[in-house]
């Protein structure tokens, strides 16, 4: 057996996970990771900055859309276009989490 390579992985600053599951809200959850995608490219923020993935599911089947932000490890609840925007500008790219849309900071 030989030995495993580590994949590469270039570093980044934050780690965005959508949740785009078919139960907390099929809707609208694959449209605010597609939003995200689409802001983070307008506004030139690189996978050196922020990264972004879909989840499946965070076992949370009410208030979504959720949105889970690493490292902090904090959690959005009902994301809506006009609050990713926010998200994006104050937390992303500001280093602020806005308090009051958060249900489970990390702390």
């Amino acid at each position: 057996m030989g030995q495993e390579k580590t994949p590469p992985l270039a570093p980044y600053k934050r780690q965005v996970f959508v949740c785009t599951g078919p139960r907390c809200a099929p809707e609208t959850s694959l449209d605010i990771y597609q939003t995200l995608k689409a802001k983070l490219k307008e506004l030139g923020v690189d996978q050196k900055s922020v990264r972004r993935a879909q989840a499946h599911c965070f076992g949370i089947c009410q208030g979504g859309p959720i949105l889970l932000v690493y490292p902090e490890g904090i959690w959005y609840h009902h994301v809506t276009q006009e609050k990713l925007t926010r998200i994006i500008e104050e937390h992303l790219l500001g280093g602020k989490p806005i308090l009051e849309w958060v249900f489970y900071p990390s702390s």
